[in-house]
């Protein structure tokens, strides 16, 4: 049983009318004693001052003796610090070890968990979907492409699809009774504050926002489904990751055979019902964001304390058993159905349709890698420059413009560039060291192609170069 390993006063710290001071020094105890660099076992001095260092933050200090004890009443923020250090010795919640004249404070493993728990319950809201989910995935192609040596994740992968799943009903079950809070609720200021203090900071931002976006973690889920059922429908590998289940727990075949069948079944349980879930969630948040949107429009008015009025006057004319008769309302603005806001619409979901594969036909495929080297032959490089040029002097120390050769696009684009390698950069700089480019003032026609200055091409000596 629980109780069996906690101090039966465990509780009694956190029921009192001091239970506010205590939580929440003990919140902030639990990053002292969960500092994973430093050592578990502190000084009593440094609880002390973490302590001090808590009350610091409170706004007010208040302390109501429930019990008689040997202390007075506290007076100074070391004072209130002593009480509850010795309040929390007393109850359990610290254990007090002295070595001779030194005193080291410790929780023990029971207490700490505890305090761990309490802790999740109260930091619940926030919560990585992105993170739990592709830890998920990446385990399960871990066991895939490793059954025996790494079966064993697939039982922490389960646990996390649990967790997860239970995080997804704890949002809908935040926002359903945060619905029901704010609709007993008859302040239109207090309506808003909630909406805006309780759902948006503490679920749609955390959660809910998560989830809604296009880049949401679950569109790995079809990888993590395909995987699991994957393994329920292989014998071998499921042997073998039943294999890695009993060498690590140190059960039995049988038994770890059914292990790993529950955990690839709660996966798929979990995964497979998600739409259903978050259709639920949006059912809600409609619903909540709509009294939270009417309340705040019948607040937006220039003249104060309306809201109140047009409520008080409803509230009046329902004490009538019959409404009466109004007479004489010509030019009077009557106030009925037709005048209320309506409200906004929910968007439905597009109708699901089938994803059929576009296939691309073969001349459209042989267009395009036809224009895709056209362009690539258009495309000036050093590279093809140096080519061009080693290709057509080849052992010759000079070249006319006419001795060159243009049989292809490649070619023609190379010989256009020659006139302007003057001016191709710094990448060009290498061919202007080992070629030279020397024009003369006649303009000829070459091949009919194009007319351009003469010039020749000469090969520099490696001294000049």
């Amino acid at each position: 049983m629980l109780f069996t390993h906690l101090p039966d006063e465990i509780f009694q710290a956190l029921s009192g009318s001091n239970k506010a001071l205590i939580e929440a020094v003990i919140f902030d105890l639990s990053d002292v004693f969960y500092d994973h660099a430093e050592d578990p076992i502190k000084e009593k001095s440094a609880i002390i001052e973490a302590i001090e260092d808590s009350l610091h933050k409170l706004d007010t200090l208040a302390w109501h003796d429930d019990h008689k004890d040997g202390f007075d009443s506290p007076k100074t923020i070391h004072e209130y610090a002593l009480r509850i250090y010795h309040r929390l010795v007393n109850t359990g919640w610290l254990i007090e070890e002295q070595e001779l004249y030194r005193v080291s404070v410790l929780m023990s493993p029971q207490v700490s968990m505890l305090l761990r728990s309490l802790v999740e319950i109260s930091r619940h809201g926030k919560r990585n979907y992105g993170a739990t989910v592709l830890s998920i995935l990446s385990n399960l192609e871990s066991v895939a492409n490793h059954p025996l040596e790494r079966g064993v994740t697939l039982s922490q992968t389960a646990e996390a699809a649990r967790e997860f799943s239970a995080h997804l009903n704890q949002i809908l079950l935040g926002i359903r009774s945060l619905q029901r809070d704010l609709f007993a609720k008859r302040d239109p200021k207090e309506i808003v504050a909630g909406f805006f203090d309780l759902f948006v900071e503490g679920i749609l931002i955390a959660d809910y926002k998560t989830i809604k976006t296009s880049n949401n973690p679950f569109r790995f889920r079809r990888q993590i489904l395909e995987l699991t059922q994957g393994f329920l429908a292989e014998p071998s590998l499921m042997g073998n990751i039943a294999q890695c289940y009993a060498d690590q727990q140190l059960i039995s075949v049988d038994l770890a055979l059914a292990a790993v069948e529950k955990d690839c079944r709660d996966i798929i349980q979990t995964f497979s019902t998600i739409e259903q879930r978050l259709e639920r969630i949006d059912e809600y948040r409609y619903r909540l964001e709509k009294r939270a949107a009417d309340t705040a429009r019948y607040m937006d008015s220039s003249r104060p304390g309306l809201a109140n009025k047009v409520a008080g006057i409803i509230t009046d004319v329902a004490k009538f058993d019959s409404l009466p008769v109004l007479k004489n309302v010509v030019g009077t603005k009557i106030v009925g159905v037709e005048s209320s806001a309506q409200p906004m619409k929910r968007r439905e979901p597009p109708p699901p349709r089938v994803i059929t594969q576009a296939e691309v036909s073969q001349s459209a495929i042989a267009f395009r890698d036809r224009q895709r080297r056209f362009h690539e032959a258009r495309q000036v490089s050093v590279t093809k420059l140096q080519g061009y040029l080693d290709r057509q002097l080849s052992e010759k120390t000079a070249m006319h413009i006419l001795d060159f050769t243009i049989e292809s696009v490649e070619d023609f684009v190379c010989f256009d560039h020659l006139r302007y390698i003057g001016s191709l950069g710094i990448n060009a700089k290498r061919i202007e060291k080992s070629f030279d480019v020397i024009f003369t003032d006649q303009f000829i026609n070459v091949r009919e192609f194009v007319e351009c200055r003469e010039f020749n091409v000469v090969r520099r000596s490696k001294s000049n170069a």
